[in-house]
């Protein structure tokens, strides 16, 4: 068999590998935001429903730390029952689609704001002696839970989960140390931050 011969069969080969390949991305690439806008409306559901949990039991008189704790593994338990789908999740929060960045911060500026308004109930009577206050404390929660999220999305075993279970026990324990500090609590300012001189 001439070596040109197989050659050709072998570029033709390569060829259509080459074109059924970049179909098949071109039709990820449409289907992506879909799948994006889906996984956002499934998160925005999951928060709202805790959001009504907790303000509900909060209005009935279940307030304090425990009940913040207890609303704070919910949070993180709806989050671990999606490690299969946590790379899908980085990638919708990393869409560089504009319909799906701007659905992204309508998610974002409501989540915050549920949480805020959930840390405002849960701690009604003590809000005088939260460490940082409940718009700031929000934010704070939301960022350690995504940043959780991204760790998930890289474990590969049971090893890997464990050491961000651990992760979530080491965020719920300083929580649980630090939320409510009252007199002893300082002021916590904004931190001016110099440009770091790099070696290259």
């Amino acid at each position: 068999m001439p070596a040109s011969s197989s050659r050709d069969r072998l570029q033709r080969a390569l060829g259509r590998a080459t074109s059924l390949l970049a179909r098949t991305r071109l039709r990820e690439q449409a289907a992506a935001p879909i799948r994006d806008h889906l996984l956002i409306e499934a998160q925005q559901a999951t928060w709202r429903e805790l959001h009504r949990r907790f303000t509900e039991r909060a209005s009935r008189g279940e307030r304090g730390l425990a009940n913040a704790l207890e609303a704070l593994d919910a949070m993180w338990l709806a989050i671990r029952e999606l490690r299969a789908g946590a790379p899908a999740v980085v990638e919708t929060l990393a869409s560089p689609h504009a319909s799906v960045r701007k659905r992204l911060e309508r998610f974002y500026a409501e989540s915050t704001a549920l949480l805020e308004e959930a840390i405002r109930a849960v701690f009604a009577e003590d809000l005088g002696k939260l460490a940082i206050p409940p718009d700031r404390m929000a934010v704070l929660i939301r960022i350690a839970l995504e940043g959780l999220v991204v760790e998930l999305a890289q474990a590969r075993d049971d090893a890997d989960v464990a050491r961000v279970d651990q992760a979530y026990a080491d965020l719920r324990g300083l929580f649980e140390r630090f939320v409510i500090l009252g007199d002893a609590s300082p002021a916590v300012e904004a931190v001016a931050l110099e440009p770091i001189p790099l070696p290259w």
